[in-house]
């Protein structure tokens, strides 16, 4: 990973890093924390979000006003793109020819108050087929956890993160290209470190789940090289979209002070 990319992205983050996002809460568990739903950045081409909640429901088109919660589907057509912010300080980008469910959004405050400190996020996505890259910025406190889940194993990617994930039906590529990652075996056998600037590449028939595929860096390979460069011009993106974020006017309130009249002496 080119080092003046990643200064920046650190540096922008650092300073953007007290932009107010707002939690939408549709559940709570005061040990486990708050169920809340994700926002949508962006758009582009054809997505389509299926809740499932209701019987005989059907697909509908993923705008930037969708809210995101647990049990949706996402699906994008082979020339469309969603970038996705499941929480604040969890961002991902859906590729073309994708599919992903929602199956976790959780955080835990130190109190109740809308202004107390976040004590965890905690995201949870099932990869169906395709392309998704996260990032997760290095800043604030307290757990920051995204979880991706495949027929093949399941990812954990935490704060200071940012990978790239492509699944097929054949096999799974995990690219770490900032942080560290782990991969755990759907198979079973122990967790795969993959530190930055490396990938892995797990099989179907890549035997018994005790065999660990080999750690490759990714200068080795060019289809690595050209993911690398992808999720990093998604991690500017995100980048400023934050800072656009932070500089937004105030919104105007919907329910004016009336001013006091003051009566003449």
């Amino acid at each position: 990973m080119n080092d003046s990319s990643k200064y920046r992205r650190r540096t922008l983050l650092a300073v953007a890093a007290p932009v107010g996002l707002l939690l939408i809460f549709s559940g709570c568990g005061r040990d486990g924390g708050r169920e809340v739903q994700g926002n949508v950045i962006s758009v582009r081409g054809t997505v389509t979000i299926d809740s499932g909640k209701e019987s005989g429901s059907h697909p509908q088109p993923v705008t930037t006003a969708s809210k995101l919660s647990v049990g949706d589907r996402l699906e994008t057509s082979p020339d469309a793109m969603a970038s996705l912010l499941l929480i604040p300080g969890i961002f991902v980008e859906i590729g073309p020819s994708a599919e992903i469910v929602i199956r976790e959004l959780r955080v835990q405050k130190l109190g109740d108050a809308m202004v107390d400190a976040i004590k965890s996020r905690l995201a949870t996505l099932q990869l169906n087929h395709g392309v998704i890259r996260a990032s997760l910025p290095d800043i604030g406190s307290g757990r920051c956890e995204l979880n991706v889940q495949t027929g093949f194993g399941t990812l954990l990617a935490q704060r200071g993160a940012l990978i790239s994930m492509q699944l097929t039906s054949e096999a799974v590529r995990v690219i770490c290209v900032d942080g560290e990652v782990r991969w755990s075996n759907a198979r079973g056998g122990p967790v795969d470190k993959i530190p930055e600037g490396y990938f892995r590449d797990y099989r179907r028939h890549d035997g018994s789940g005790n065999e660990k595929p080999r750690l490759r860096s990714v200068s080795e390979d060019a289809e690595a090289q050209a993911d690398v460069a992808a999720a990093l011009e998604t991690a500017a993106a995100f980048d400023d979209f934050v800072l656009r974020a932070r500089n937004a006017p105030a919104p105007k309130s919907s329910h004016p002070v009336k001013r006091r009249e003051v009566q003449p002496p």
